[in-house]
């Protein structure tokens, strides 16, 4: 494979682009633009945006991306973006799309959930003074909900990671007392977690 030429390995990733792009041809050059004089292989191309690493792409204001959903969207559209970025684990597009959807839609009946997933988006970026506070929200104003146990779950985690032993311990232990028709699923995270944290 023959080497690239040293004019072209020491423009930027920009120039060597550009100049593949304009100068297509050979035979249509215009006198002052850069030529491609490197066999197409050899062009080192720009990677599409989903290639860039996900700490960067955080970095970008959350709301620019949130701008995804047409005017005539409903409240379940504006849900399911949330969990699609959830899915996606996109945790910090969650976080906004949940916090709008509660703002814009507060008495939804997805509201509950809503703040479930809000929860579950700090808890795992492990901020857990913030997914404390969620979670607690759905089992004190939600506490019917279909996502009321898991929350309860959730709350004791989150205390056992800020070292809140006590709480924790009686978070975990209030799951079964009031939600004694958990899935089997939460009941065995409560029992796991029960032990973990030494209650």
């Amino acid at each position: 494979m023959p080497s690239t030429p040293a004019r072209i390995q020491a423009l930027p990733v920009r120039r060597v682009r550009s100049a593949a792009v304009r100068c297509r041809s050979p035979t249509k050059r215009r006198s002052g633009r850069p030529v491609d004089v490197a066999p197409a292989n050899h062009l080192i191309s720009v990677p599409p945006a989903r290639a860039i690493p996900l700490a960067r792409r955080r970095a970008a204001p959350a709301s620019a991306a949130l701008t995804t959903l047409p005017p005539s969207a409903t409240p379940k559209d504006e849900f399911d973006l949330g969990i699609g970025y959830m899915q996606r684990k996109d945790y910090a597009l969650a976080e906004e799309t949940m916090k709008n959807f509660a703002q814009k839609h507060p008495s939804d009946p997805l509201i509950a959930d809503s703040q479930y997933w809000l929860g579950e988006s700090y808890f795992q970026r492990q901020q857990y003074r913030d997914a404390a506070e969620a979670f607690l929200g759905v089992t004190t104003k939600f506490d019917k909900s279909a996502k009321a146990a898991d929350s309860l779950l959730r709350l004791g985690q989150s205390l056992a990671a800020l070292k809140e032993k006590e709480a924790a311990c009686a978070a975990l232990g209030e799951v079964t007392r009031k939600y004694p028709r958990a899935s089997a699923g939460v009941k065995a995270a409560v029992d796991r977690e029960q032990k973990r944290v030494k209650c």
